[in-house]
């Protein structure tokens, strides 16, 4: 006992220098992590060997993430995200995992090793990005909205590899026949068990421990740990049990609550994972597999990019967006290092490649973590080649040709700028109507409006749409630096036409408003004001609200289409 203690307080110590070391440097905690098992582990110092009791924090980590991710996928998860991120998340995995393959197999390795590896490295990972799409305050632009969707797909993918590893491992052995059916009826009454916890159980249990933050944290991980002892009994890992457990609890109405509760304790276990990983890193076993780490390095960071690139363009998405979606998917997943660690355990991957793995990782997360954060920067610098390979020179022509035929430009059609098209039209207002968004432009172009695909801080296109006809643009971007731009160009253009755009912050609009904006609609304000004028009006006078509410009613039918 006195061994774990002086193990755990070194190894924690050695990890809070390494971390802060780690910050300084801006770089993932998790390299930090992953060092500090390197010094700790055989290869250094020997403090933390092989076999160490510190491994079973390792397995509650991987138990507690997989549990957390669970809690985000609702069963309805692929239709949240959309088609859009669902055909993104698909394709660059399918994609990926193909080149991978290939890649894998010319180094020399099986088919078997090659599917694991090719698989593990096209995952990537949610809790990096997220973090430092987060930092950015990028969440919620085109591609942070389309970067989350695609990673939700890449979790739910890796819960179905965690299932068809578990078949593997189970027909490992004896008559494929029997097992065969013995397995089919297994996850038969895994689903059905799923079913019931989450329509006819967990809706009435879990209000019997909400009175109770402590209850309610004790109940989440008695349903983790249940489940995952379960599948264990039922021969399936027990990470899966945890992963199943998370998405019994997603439908929970506390499912917020339980995952904040949640996270602190997966956080300060899941350091363990890496730890660990780190003490399994062997000088011996990267000098073996050199090959592996350069070739799959490379390949994550150069590769993984300009496919994801290729594969937006496809989808018509401009090249901007592509490539700052791109820039995302530049790093392996934690979920990688598991896959490889789940591999190993069953048998199907020696254990000599755990140690290039996670250099792989190493590497990639460190670089990709620059890249997210520069991104603008890097795309500014390696624009003009990129457009030479994924742009069409005529398009810009067309785009000048159109604009000359109209009085006003409307950038960004969807939600506010849904209302103005329908208000333009009703006016008789020759517009034309700028989104970077493919379906929106699907839906306009059904709706035989003018349109073009594009994006508002896309100079080259600014450039020829700001012809002497325009003489309004409205902007519904919310995005402060887009507006600026346009902005900015508009004033080198020509300074007669009425500039009018969004902003959510006071700042926002003071900044707006210097540059020269002739209005800034700020929705919150406006929200605002109109629910004064609505109580001042209405008092508390039931039909007066009824009245107003048939009223939206009727207005929500008409931007809808519904006349």
């Amino acid at each position: 006992m006195n061994e774990v203690f002086f193990q755990l307080g070194a190894t924690l110590g050695l990890a809070l220098l390494v971390s802060w070391i780690m910050k300084f440097l801006k770089q993932p905690l998790i390299i930090g992590y992953i060092i500090t098992g390197i010094i700790v582990g055989p290869a250094v110092s020997g403090i933390v060997t092989r076999g160490s009791q510190l491994e079973a924090f390792s397995h509650l980590g991987i138990a507690l993430l997989l549990f957390i991710v669970g809690l985000g996928l609702k069963p309805n998860v692929i239709k949240e995200v959309g088609r859009v991120a669902f055909i993104t998340g698909i394709a660059q995995i399918v994609v990926t995992t193909i080149v991978g393959f290939f890649i894998a197999k010319l180094i020399g390795f099986n088919t078997v090793i090659s599917l694991y590896l090719s698989f593990a490295f096209a995952l990537s990972s949610t809790i990096i990005i997220l973090r430092l799409l987060f930092n950015k305050q990028e969440q919620d632009t085109l591609y942070g909205r389309i970067t989350i969707g695609f990673l939700l797909v890449q979790d739910v993918v890796a819960m179905l590899f965690f299932i068809v590893m578990s078949a593997g491992a189970s027909i490992g052995s004896g008559e494929f026949a029997t097992m065969a059916l013995w397995l089919i009826i297994k996850i038969a009454l895994v689903i059905v068990g799923i079913v019931i916890l989450i329509k006819y159980i967990v809706p009435h249990i879990d209000k019997l421990f909400a009175d109770s933050r402590e209850m309610l944290f004790v109940f989440a991980l008695g349903v983790c740990f249940v489940m995952a002892s379960v599948f264990y009994l039922m021969g399936f890992p027990v990470e899966l049990g945890a992963l199943l457990a998370g998405v019994v609890l997603s439908v929970s109405p506390y499912q917020r609550e339980i995952g904040h509760r949640m996270q602190s304790l997966r956080d300060f276990f899941l350091i363990f994972f890496f730890i660990i990983l780190g003490t399994n890193v062997q000088p011996a076993d990267i000098q073996n597999n050199w090959p592996l780490v350069i070739a799959f390095s490379l390949f994550i960071l150069i590769g993984n990019p300009l496919l994801m690139v290729l594969i937006m363009r496809s989808l018509r998405y401009t090249l901007k967006v592509s490539f700052f979606s791109g820039l995302t998917v530049a790093q392996i997943s934690e979920f990688s290092l598991i896959i490889i660690g789940l591999g190993i355990g069953l048998g199907s991957l020696p254990k000599e490649l755990l140690a290039p793995a996670t250099v792989v990782g190493i590497i990639t997360i460190a670089v990709s973590s620059y890249y997210i954060s520069y991104n603008n920067q890097i795309y500014n610098f390696v624009k003009k080649p990129l457009r030479k390979i994924f742009s069409d020179e005529n398009t810009l022509k067309e785009n000048k040709e159109r604009a000359e035929q109209y009085a006003a430009i409307l950038f960004g059609a969807h939600r506010l700028g849904g209302g103005l098209v329908s208000e333009m039209r009703k006016q008789k207002i020759k517009f034309l109507a700028i989104d970077h968004d493919p379906v929106v432009i699907e839906e306009l172009t059904k709706k035989k409006v003018a349109c073009l695909y594009g994006s508002a801080d896309d100079p080259d296109l600014l450039d020829d749409l700001l012809t002497p006809s325009v003489k309004l643009i409205v902007s519904t971007v919310p995005e402060l630096d887009v507006n600026l731009t346009l902005l900015n160009r508009v004033n080198k253009r020509h300074k007669k036409i009425n500039f009018l755009c969004v902003a959510n912050h006071r700042f926002q609009a003071e900044k707006l408003y210097q540059a020269g904006a002739d209005y800034v609609i700020m929705p919150h304000y406006l929200g605002r004001r109109f629910m004064v004028e609505l109580l001042r009006s209405n008092k508390l006078n039931q039909k007066k609200y009824q009245t107003e509410k048939k009223r939206h009613q009727s207005d929500l039918a008409y931007l809808n289409g519904a006349k």
